[in-house]
């Protein structure tokens, strides 16, 4: 089996990041997470934005610093995850310190649960204890995906359009 690995984007990868958008687009999807959704003409753009979004620099408001990598195997873009290096109070209710998504021919192949992995080890190099990871209340599929990693259940916070989102915590130490 080749190496899994999270990679930070790079303009190397620009036409299989753009065939992994367009698989999300074939499944009526976003691409998942939403630091993703650019236009084939801003990669370069997007690219440098994610840069200076991991070093806090030109942060929209509400937003906090975040680290966003690719999830890639044979140069294969096969997901994206996003790491917050803080917690406000939004995302302590909603969102947590990840985000991420598998492309959908990839999906149901362990991916997921590699690239969280992945993404884990990163929060510890980052200095974090404990993680706190989200999914929408029915996403069975993220649900194990997070109790695979060590999530436990913590709650479930109702967002003002209705989504229930459960909320889990990883303890890293």
């Amino acid at each position: 089996m080749s190496e899994i690995k999270l990679i930070k984007p790079t303009l190397r990868l620009k036409e299989e990041f753009l065939d992994m958008v367009q698989d999300f687009k074939n499944n009526s999807e976003r691409p998942s997470p939403s630091t993703l959704n650019f236009d084939k003409d801003t990669i370069s753009q997007m690219i440098q934005i994610l840069d200076d979004n991991s070093k806090g620099i030109g942060m929209k408001k509400g937003h906090v610093e975040n680290t966003t990598y690719w999830l890639v195997r044979n140069n294969r873009v096969i997901g994206g995850v996003n790491i917050r290096h803080r917690l406000n109070d939004y995302l302590l209710k909603y969102d947590g310190h990840l985000g991420g998504g598998i492309r959908p021919s990839d999906r149901n192949k362990g991916y997921a649960t590699k690239m969280l992995a992945l993404a884990l080890a990163k929060t510890r190099e980052m200095g974090m204890d404990k993680v706190l990871i989200t999914c929408n209340k029915g996403n069975i599929a993220s649900e194990k995906t997070i109790i695979k990693n060590g999530g436990v259940f913590e709650s479930e916070e109702t967002e003002d359009n209705g989504n229930v989102v459960r909320r889990f915590w990883i303890m890293l130490k």
